[in-house]
């Protein structure tokens, strides 16, 4: 199995020797430091491109990546409709046992992107036009005591998926 060292070294040159890629993020539970770390954590990366299409048009560019076992492009599949808009992932299981969820961000969402998820960190910034983000935190993932009504519809939804 690769190395975290190596993998992050893998994830920042692709993206440093690529010019449609403007910026390199994180998140997940590898910017979490509540996690413990383990060698079977996914990578949650997000490359903020210029001309995504040219990257869609060209599957066979992750293979810089390594030997994959599987991938998975949620929003090339019919079974679940695509969720993320104008971005396209590529969730990829290497032959080593690494796990890399790549999302490719049009360069445009860069804004959405920084404040979306509170675990964002920035690995590489190559315009310094991104705004500045606050420390990573799990905040938003504390689970929360829910609504009466919220409750009340959860166990409705249950007992009704039981008898239909």
């Amino acid at each position: 199995m690769r190395s975290e060292q190596e993998i992050m070294d893998l994830v920042l040159s692709v993206a440093k020797e690529d010019h449609r890629v403007r910026t390199v993020g994180m998140n997940g539970s590898r910017t979490d430091s509540n996690v413990p770390k383990d060698p079977f954590q996914d990578y949650d990366i997000a490359y903020l491109v210029e001309d995504i299409k040219s990257f869609i048009d060209d599957p066979q560019w992750i293979d810089i990546f390594g030997k994959r076992m599987i991938t998975q492009t949620p929003e090339n599949m019919a079974m679940f409709p695509p969720e993320l808009g104008g971005r396209f992932s590529y969730l990829m299981l290497f032959t080593d046992g690494n796990h890399i969820d790549l999302t490719l961000v049009p360069i445009e969402e860069k804004d959405e992107y920084c404040y979306e998820d509170g675990l964002t960190v920035i690995l590489l910034d190559k315009d310094n036009r991104l705004p500045s983000i606050p420390s990573p935190t799990d905040k938003e993932y504390w689970v929360k005591k829910p609504s009466s009504q919220i409750f009340t519809d959860c166990c409705n939804e249950f007992w009704w998926g039981r008898h239909t």
